[in-house]
């Protein structure tokens, strides 16, 4: 690719920081008990006031009406939601506050994410600038001379 056609390509990344969180549910996990019924309510209502707060932009299990996966070597969850927040630190401190997490229902993998394309671009910038840019994301620099097709040019 010609570098200024990579650097058209690149301008058009959104480069939105955000917190991937996959959710895997521990052995105590059964909701359709008495108490999971409550502590689901719970986490949900809990789900809605981030989501009130702004700093929710996606939730949901993983896998819906599939059968578990437990082995499965990239993504090993039963749900994941993107939050935004103004560090890792931060992140860690909302997600411990899940009524699955503080009842050890759940254990959770925190990632950072980056936001670059997809049509929820425009609907999640304001969200992301809500709450500041935890990392400081930049755009993959065009590889090689222009016109040269240096390495990585295809």
């Amino acid at each position: 690719m010609r570098e200024d056609e990579a650097r058209k390509v690149y301008s058009r990344m959104a480069l939105l920081p955000f917190f991937a969180v996959f959710m895997r549910p521990t052995a105590l996990f059964d909701w359709s008990t008495d108490e999971g019924e409550l502590l689901m309510r719970e986490h949900l209502r809990w789900q809605l006031a981030l989501e009130d707060e702004g700093r929710l932009l996606a939730a949901g299990p993983l896998n819906y009406g599939e059968p578990p996966t437990e082995d499965d070597p990239i993504v090993n969850a039963g749900s994941m939601f993107i939050l935004a927040a103004r560090s890792r630190e931060e992140a860690e401190d909302i997600v411990a506050q899940d009524p699955f997490v503080l009842r050890g229902w759940r254990t959770h993998a925190i990632r950072t994410w980056l936001l670059n394309e997809g049509v929820a671009r425009e609907a999640a910038r304001p969200v992301s600038e809500r709450f500041g840019n935890p990392f400081q994301p930049q755009p993959r620099p065009p590889t090689g001379a222009a016109g040269t097709g240096g390495a990585g040019a295809r």
